[in-house]
């Protein structure tokens, strides 16, 4: 699997402000603490997710700063992000052949590795054409299936 962190600093914003709210808050915040982004906020504080909002903003500036997450942050982040995305994984298994649950599996995708180019570039012309580009090439990040 590639980098998770390097995967979330390529995203545009608004797809990183989509990964980051896909996600638990409990995990969100963890994530803002540990990137230093302090919750600020009293007592008057009207709109909860205009401060989620400014923090999710900050976050992605200190990653394209070159601050790293730990892996398993951004790790689970993305997937929190594309288990929204279950039609896409789906359709990805189903061309891949493994068995799944509505796009979830527990076999093993080692195989994956070896997977060859054209087969990789026909996956992503086939998710393309039912998702948003920008989620398939995220899954095939997420998934090291990017095209060569």
């Amino acid at each position: 699997m590639a980098n998770p962190t390097q995967i979330l600093r390529h995203l545009d914003a608004e797809l990183f402000n989509e990964v980051i709210n896909a996600s638990p808050k409990k995990l969100r915040e963890e994530v803002f603490r540990r990137a230093g982004i302090k919750n600020k906020g009293g007592a008057f504080a009207l709109k909860a997710s205009g401060k989620t909002e400014v923090r999710t903003k900050k976050l992605r500036a200190l990653l394209l700063e070159g601050v790293e997450l730990q892996s398993e942050f951004s790790e689970e982040m993305i997937r929190n992000y594309l288990y929204t995305r279950r039609p896409l994984l789906a359709e990805a298994l189903d061309f891949l052949g493994v068995e799944h649950d509505n796009g979830l599996t527990d076999n093993e995708l080692d195989f994956l590795a070896d997977l060859p180019a054209e087969r990789r570039t026909h996956l992503r012309d086939l998710l393309v054409r039912n998702h948003a580009p920008s989620d398939v090439d995220l899954y095939l990040a997420f998934m090291d299936l990017t095209p060569q």
